[in-house]
Parts: structure tokens; sequence; C-alpha cells
């Protein structure tokens, strides 16, 4: 049985076998136990939408939602409800980061920020209960605007179908800038970016940002979409990238090694056809996909030992290695060939044979994954 939280959102669609949804919030359970969520690391998926404080304090809209004197209409209402009392934000955020080292899959809805002087400026950005999430969101900023035109420039991303309804529905919020440490994969026409991966010095996934959805049904499609970024067996394996070195004659080995580690969750799978576009520097993408990849593969064949593009490749991943830098260099065998000198005595994934290729692509994952 799969776990689900969601925060600031719920769920309202037909049931999903083998899947249990909690719609809850942030607070303390001593001051609110029917409204307060439970460990986040007991949970799967963790989706959060802090459009209010109401929103990520109970779990959806209350009574306040909509007064420009939340906070205060909410102690007036029960002295309890003050922030500071209701909220303990460092302790969600120590249970966010145990269940992000556990696999858990995390979603942030962008949000307008609310910011409150009550006590002391509050924000409700608070409710992301990660403190690289919120200070992206900060830095970046949020831009309101009313548009349906978008584009999806990662196929890949589980999110696809919940952005393609939006294009007919509609959406209102972006990123006024890209955050750093963050990976676009729908963008408007004019450049702003709607949803992507946030990630961290490795660029490996921390979790995701998405637009707010705008009516119940776009709600329900991307809880359900949500739920492809976790396996069938609880909480998604957490993977380092990939840089994936070939020839061009051995490009469809590559293709289908490179779709096969995405569907299993490897979050960056970097190959040329993918990052290199009209006009760049070949070198310089190059060096730039090694250096931000934690792993290097090379495609071994008869004519990719010979290939002078694949030589200087693994010339620069091995130079970053044996300096200490943060990539390592894994020899992928596709065909019968002679090893170059520098990459015997090292494991190797044996993909020759195609009846094993489950097998070894199960090694390479778990060679990938993170500690």
């Amino acid at each position: 049985m799969l776990k689900v939280l969601t925060v600031g959102l719920k769920y309202e669609g037909e049931k999903i076998a083998d899947v249990e949804i909690d719609n809850l919030g942030l607070c303390r359970g001593a001051i609110s136990d029917e409204h307060a969520a439970y460990p986040l690391y007991e949970y799967d998926l963790i989706i959060i939408n802090p459009a209010t404080y109401s929103h990520f304090l109970f779990g959806g809209p209350g009574e306040f939602s909509d007064s420009e004197t939340e906070l205060a209409d909410l102690k007036s209402f029960k002295d309890d409800y003050d922030l500071d009392a209701l909220f303990y934000g460092d302790d969600r955020q120590r249970e966010l980061e145990a269940a992000l080292k556990e696999g858990a899959a995390v979603v942030w809805c962008l949000s307008e920020p609310r910011r409150r002087n009550f006590f002391g400026y509050r924000t409700t950005h608070l409710g992301y209960v990660h403190a690289a999430a919120e200070k992206a969101v900060r830095d970046a900023g949020i831009e309101v605007k009313k548009g349906r035109r978008l584009n999806i420039t990662d196929r890949e991303t589980p999110f696809a179908e919940y952005y393609e309804s939006l294009a007919v529905k509609g959406w209102r919020l972006c990123f006024a800038e890209t955050p750093v440490h963050y990976r676009s994969f729908v963008e408007t026409p004019d450049g702003y970016t709607l949803g992507g991966r946030f990630v961290d010095e490795l660029d490996d996934t921390v979790g995701w940002f998405v637009t707010p959805p705008t009516d119940q049904a776009s709600a329900n499609l991307l809880i359900r979409n949500a739920l492809g970024l976790i396996g069938e067996n609880g909480k998604r394996e957490a993977y380092h990238s990939i840089f994936l070195s070939h020839t061009g004659e051995d490009k469809p080995f590559a293709r289908k090694l490179r779709d096969e580690l995405i569907k299993r969750g490897v979050p960056n799978v970097w190959i040329d056809e993918a990052e290199i576009q009209i006009g760049d520097s070949l070198i310089r993408k190059i060096e730039k996909g090694i250096d931000e990849s934690r792993y290097f593969g090379v495609v071994l064949s008869p004519q990719a030992v010979e290939a002078e593009w694949v030589q200087r490749e693994v010339e620069i991943a091995m130079t970053n290695e044996i300096k200490g830098e943060e990539v390592i260099v894994l020899p992928l065998l596709f065909q019968e060939c002679n090893l170059p000198g520098f990459l015997k005595g090292k494991l190797y994934a044996d993909f020759r044979d195609d009846e094993k290729f489950e097998g070894e692509l199960e090694k390479l994952l778990r060679r990938l994954r993170v500690a």
C-alpha cells in the first residue's frame, strides 16, 4: 500500500488501487489532532500547496483563508491557533529530510507568497518545510499571469498529462526567474518556467516544483501523475546522474539504455542528441555534461575504442576522476573489444548478450543508487 500525503489540496477522483491518501496539514497534533499529518517520513509521496496559512497548517482552505489578516483571525478564533504554537517548522523539516533520505517523492506547488507582520514577518512558503526549496522560490520570485499556452520541453516528465490539461484550462503562476539548482521541464513561449526538478549539487533530484491546479479535476490529475514518481513497492530509489559516451554507430543502444534508466527513475541521463543544440560549442557542452554528472558511462565497442570523440570524452572524465572530482568512470561493454588500458581493472556492466540486458541494467542501477 502506497501512502500519500496531500497538504493544501485534496484528491476527489476515483479510488486508486493500493494507494492510501491522507489530506492533512503540517500543524502540531497536540494542538489539532484531526488536522495534523503523521510524521512525513511515513509517506511515499508528499504534495504541498501552501496557498494560504490554513492550506499548509490544516490541509486545505479555511474560514479565514481569504482574509488579509489570516494569522490574527486564526488566533482570535482559538488562542492555540497562534502560528508559533501551531506550527513547529524545524521539526517538520527534520521529518522531511528523513523522508527524502528514505526515497520519498516531494512535490511543491508554486504559490503567491503571503507575507504578514504578525509578531515578526511570516510567509506562507514556510509550508514547504525545506529551507533550500523555500529559498529557491523566494530568490526566483513568483509571477502571477493568466495563460494557457505552454511547451513541455521534457516529454519524459510524469506530469505531461497534467500540463496538457492546463494548456486547455489555463494556469496562473510561474517562476519570475529560473531558480538555481533547477531543471525546467515545461515553459511558456516567452521563457517563463512552469515546473521542473529541484536538484542538489550533484544534479540529483530533491523534489519537483509545479504550477498549482486551477480546479478540482486538475488537482486529481496532478496527484495521479505524481504517483508516477514512486515505485510499485513504495518509496522511489534515488539515483545519481550519468553521462553516456558513445559513437554514432552505437546510438540505438545508447538511446535504449537512456530510456530504460529514465523509466527506472534516474533523474538525468546525458547523451549528446538530447543536450546539444544547434549553435552550441560541442567541446564546451560535452565538458559541461561531464562536469554536471556524477557518473560517466562509456559504451564500449570496436568502433568506440577507435573513435576520437569517445577518447576525448573519456580523457576528460578520467582526468576529473584522478583529480578526485565528483565523477566516476563506468565501462559499459556493448560489443566484444579490447578494453583501453586505463579501463582495465574496472568492474564493468556487460551488455553483449540481449538476454542478460535486464540483469546488467540492475547492476548498473545499483551502482548509480544514492546510498
